[in-house]
């Protein structure tokens, strides 16, 4: 199972950094490899959202469920494989807020692939992918809401 954890200080607000993270049908116009991304279904705390994604020219589809709790010090997205090309996904968006600062944003995955034949190329890729993933959402962020 791969493990990838991210961590960045950004000048903005932990709510408007979940709001980037929520806002799937926007991925494509950063992150190149992104296809498409959707909401399949919404409920009291979270949803379930999909991306078609393009890495290594394998195409893949996957779906999360993405529970969102905010605690008094941060705000938790949980996120739990409901189909894709994973044996297991899961992992975790912390949005800590810096007052004077802005805030913490990090990433916690642990994933693996099904397929062996698909791994080793998709896998590679996707492990590239995760890790700038947090970087990704830094650069979106200084688009969206300006960089202090």
């Amino acid at each position: 199972m791969t493990e990838i954890s991210k961590s960045a200080l950004v000048p903005h607000q932990a709510t408007d950094m979940l709001a980037l993270v929520n806002d799937i049908e926007k991925y494509p116009e950063f992150l190149q490899w992104c296809r498409t991304g959707f909401i399949d279904d919404q409920f009291a705390d979270g949803y379930t959202a999909g991306m078609v994604i393009r890495i290594k020219g394998v195409q893949v589809e996957f779906a999360t469920e993405n529970t969102i709790t905010h605690h008094e010090d941060h705000i938790r997205m949980a996120m739990t494989l409901v189909k894709g090309p994973f044996r297991k996904l899961h992992g975790q968006w912390l949005f800590t807020p810096y007052p004077e600062q802005g805030s913490k944003v990090e990433l916690q995955l642990k994933y693996e692939v099904r397929s062996r034949l698909l791994g080793r190329v998709f896998a590679k890729g996707f492990d590239q992918v995760a890790a700038q993933l947090v970087g990704d959402f830094v650069a979106r962020a200084g688009v969206v809401y300006g960089t202090n």
